[in-house]
């Protein structure tokens, strides 16, 4: 009886906990709220059961019309099956059937309302029975019979609903359904021992001691694929119970074993006292166990200060961060908020710094190193891992990010230029042919119109080139090149056509990695168009110069940059300047700016104007080396 007792009041102590929780996470999950529903009355139902073995101030009849409120169960399961699967299903495509259920919940709770009042209003002194060890136990009978009838079928139509839901469900749904009939079996299984009275079976209810299990299997099996906490909270409970079976294990083979070797006075004690004692002792120790770590972290680590909240707001802070530069400056402030201290934070080995420095690298993959904590006390260094531990998480979140932003970004404008490309072939082909007929028509006319023509021809000509070149695919063949060749090349054809000087400042062996026809076709867009600006200048000039760099505080580039002494680019164009078909350029497409964005971008690479550089005009080509 004992464990009776103990069992039923487990049981509703953890489905009144389970129903108090799912209330709580109703309010963001509204399909919650009849399972919550459904664990109050499962402990509704268990305390009847302990009421009843009392007969003083009206227990007996308070238990007895717990007892017979059992309708309540599947009916809130019931509902909570409904709004499940109508959360799964799309609703256009649920039955008539589902939806009129829906919308008609209610009379069921006034049906099982009626059944449960009915059955407590007909229930006479036969119902409540001696049997066994018990002082009293329902022994149903005549409308008795009803109510447990009802409870079955509704049970039973609720788990029919499930097998449909499961067929329209996601995975993870899906699995909630499995989890849900197995919970739902091992239920029945238990509970079915309570009607052992009303059938003349005289065995003692031994399924029903395991009913604490019920309620937390069921709430566990439906939220733990939509509540990622519960799995933790799971993890945490497995944990325990390995812990105090394996205690009760070790505690009765030594209890056994004893005797045998002197400890008599152990022997002698019975045994549900050895293990009511462990299990003082390991709640006591459970409670202990959070000050004891923290007392542990003061003496070891004394002025460290960690805690829960200080990491979690940490960590938040760092992974909100959308730039490598704003996670270091982030990060430094963070860790000198805390120690009162300037620390350092590196993504890239740079010269040695006089503070200490947690530098996080991403060489064959991303790994953490402390350069200088050596003289700091425990405690600081203590601080610097977990803080460099957080800063590893951040990095590798922030990478991830970046390469979510790249390949959608690929993906859009590879769709846009597949659709341009189709477009400007079309027309490549529709204008090419009269232009031939024109420009061999022009033959037959005076110098001056034929020359005009030519040229207009030439033009149009350039244009459909460029949108060409613009809008057809795009496909690299990177590899390392001395880039003093190249521009001497492309500086010397640009001379020749267009009598302009150009100066070249860049060490012989410069080197870049990419494409050599691309970076040349990028260098003569730019010389084209700095020559066509500056040849009416009264001094033109022209500088291109090169170095290498560091970007993004961890990347090596070769920085090329295109100088000219022409006219400014007014604010206006600034804000178009690498949008196709916007030139200010006489003759020129509007597309030269364009193809170079496109080049470099598929090198992984940047291009920007500047007017502050001591020039006119300057363009900046910063071309990343591999990692």
């Amino acid at each position: 009886m004992t464990a009776f007792y103990a069992s039923m009041s487990l049981t509703v102590i953890t489905a009144v906990l389970a129903g108090a929780w799912l209330i709580a996470k109703s309010a963001q999950h509204k399909v919650l709220q009849p399972l919550a529903g459904f664990c109050l009355a499962m402990a509704g139902w268990c305390a009847g059961h302990l009421l009843v073995q009392f007969d003083a101030g009206g227990c007996q009849q308070v238990g007895l019309a717990l007892l017979l409120a059992n309708p309540f169960i599947p009916t809130f399961f019931l509902h909570f099956t409904l709004r499940f699967i109508g959360d799964t299903s799309k609703p256009q495509t649920s039955p008539a059937l589902i939806k009129t259920m829906q919308h008609r919940i209610t009379i069921w709770y006034w049906l099982a309302a009626v059944i449960s009042l009915i059955s407590w209003l007909v229930a006479d002194d036969d119902w409540l029975q001696p049997w066994l060890s018990f002082n009293e136990f329902v022994r149903l009978e005549g409308f008795g019979w009803v109510n447990l009838a009802y409870t079955v079928l509704v049970g039973l139509e609720a788990h029919s609903l499930l097998v449909w839901g499961w067929q329209v469900s996601s995975a993870n749904k899906r699995r909630s359904i499995v989890a849900m009939f197995i919970a739902g079996g091992w239920g029945l299984l238990l509970a079915t021992s309570f009607v052992f009275p009303s059938v003349n079976i005289n065995v003692f209810p031994y399924p029903m001691l395991l009913l604490p299990s019920y309620a937390v299997l069921l709430v566990y099996g439906v939220t733990r694929y939509q509540l990622v906490e519960v799995n933790h909270w799971a993890r945490k409970a497995i944990n325990w119970l390995a812990l105090v079976t394996g205690l009760f294990i070790a505690i009765a083979l030594f209890s056994a074993v004893a005797g045998s070797i002197g400890i008599t006075a152990f022997a002698e004690v019975p045994l549900i006292q050895l293990w009511l004692y462990s299990l003082f002792v390991l709640a006591v120790a459970w409670m202990l166990s959070q000050p004891a770590h923290l007392l542990a972290d003061r003496i070891i680590y004394p002025g460290a200060h960690l805690d829960q909240g200080t990491i979690d707001q940490w960590l938040a802070t760092m992974q909100q961060c959308q730039s490598w530069q704003l996670l270091k400056t982030t990060a430094e402030e963070l860790l000198q908020q805390h120690v009162g201290r300037l620390l350092r934070v590196e993504f890239v080995v740079t010269e040695k710094h006089h503070e200490p420095t947690i530098y996080c690298l991403n060489e064959s993959d991303w790994e953490i190193k402390l350069v200088g904590w050596e003289d700091l006390t425990p405690s600081l260094r203590h601080v610097g891992e977990v803080f460099a531990a957080l800063l590893l998480s951040s990095a590798r979140l922030l990478e991830q990010r970046f390469q979510i932003a790249k390949q959608e970004k690929q993906r859009l404008a590879e769709q846009h230029l597949v659709e341009l490309g189709s477009l400007s072939a079309a027309m490549a082909h529709e204008l090419r042919n009269p232009l031939n007929i024109i420009s061999m028509a022009a033959v037959q006319t005076d110098k001056t119109t034929r020359s005009y023509i030519q040229a207009q021809v030439a033009r149009a000509d350039q244009l459909v080139s460029d949108m060409l070149s613009y809008s057809g695919k795009l496909e690299l063949n990177c590899e390392i090149n001395k880039l003093a060749l190249i521009i001497s090349t492309v500086a010397s054809y640009i001379e020749q056509n267009y009598q302009v000087k150009i100066s070249i400042d860049i060490e012989s062996d410069l080197a870049i990695y990419g494409d050599c026809g691309k970076i040349q076709q990028v260098l003569t867009n730019l010389l084209e168009n700095a020559a066509a600006f500056t040849r009416n200048q009264q001094n033109p000039h022209i500088l291109v110069s090169a170095n290498s760099i560091q970007k993004n505080n961890r990347n090596i580039c070769c920085e090329i940059v295109v100088h000219n002494n022409g006219p400014a680019i007014t604010e206006e164009m600034k804000k178009q300047l690498f949008t196709p078909f916007v030139s200010k350029r006489a003759g020129g497409s509007g597309l030269g700016l364009a193809i170079i964005k496109r080049i470099m971008d598929a090198h992984d690479g940047y291009i920007y104007h500047s007017d502050s550089m001591g020039w006119n005009c300057s363009f900046i080509c910063q071309f990343p080396f591999p990692d």
